[in-house]
């Protein structure tokens, strides 16, 4: 049912928690929230870009 030892211990994992935790990006389109999000914020936090950009570039790539 599983490919591999560690899917299936982590299979283990999620049916036992008692909870989860996600984030708004998990709720985004996947270009979105695991690419311009992603991107943008790194850049952010590493100081290539300022906030005001980076929330632009993120809005930009929104699927229409």
């Amino acid at each position: 049912m599983y490919g591999s030892d560690l899917d299936w211990g982590v299979s283990q994992l999620v049916a036992q928690a008692t909870s989860f935790r996600f984030d708004g990006s998990d709720l985004m389109p996947g270009e979105v929230g695991a690419g311009s999000f992603w991107e943008q914020i790194s850049s952010y936090v590493a100081g290539s870009i300022d906030l005001d950009t980076a929330m632009q570039e993120i809005d930009a790539s929104w699927p229409q």
